[in-house]
């Protein structure tokens, strides 16, 4: 069962080990990057960041969407993270539902307009964010569980 969908292009670090791993008690952490998945070095840093009682699956888009379809994690509270709101568009694409997502970090480079604080987008991300509220996603912005939810549907078209 997937508790959090979270668009974070950091991945796996303090917010999400402490602030919403408290919070939410996942069983499991899946990380669903093309990119990440394809590096050793990158997957083992990763596996080793949260506790050991949360177990973490390192997988691409598409090894994702066949394990969630296929029921692999069925019995598990899982946190879902991806790095890219187009790698939400992928999965969908792939069969899987989504109705909701969590915006946590989307942060400042070059080219990259601010919406929010530590919420920046460049054209390739509003672009797919406003695919992702065409579908029906709704897109909320929340840093911590215990922060003011912003739903940012409206701010992305």
């Amino acid at each position: 069962m997937i508790s959090l969908l979270r668009i974070d292009d950091r991945l796996i670090h303090a917010q999400v080990v402490i602030g919403w791993g408290s919070a939410m008690q996942p069983d499991r952490i899946v990380i669903a990057d093309d990119r990440v998945a394809g590096s050793e070095l990158e997957k083992s840093l990763y596996m080793a960041a949260p506790p050991p009682e949360i177990k973490v699956s390192i997988l691409s888009i598409e090894e994702t969407a066949k394990q969630l379809e296929g029921g692999v994690f069925d019995k598990e509270k899982i946190f879902l993270l991806v790095s890219h709101p187009e790698s939400i568009l992928r999965l969908m694409d792939l069969g899987f539902d989504v109705d909701a997502v969590n915006v946590g970090g989307l942060h400042y480079a070059e080219g990259k307009e601010k919406v929010l604080d530590n919420f920046y987008l460049d054209a390739g991300e509003r672009n797919a964010l406003r695919e992702l509220v065409k579908r029906g996603v709704t897109l909320e912005a929340r840093s911590l569980p215990d922060s003011e939810t912003v739903i940012l549907n409206s701010k992305v078209v």
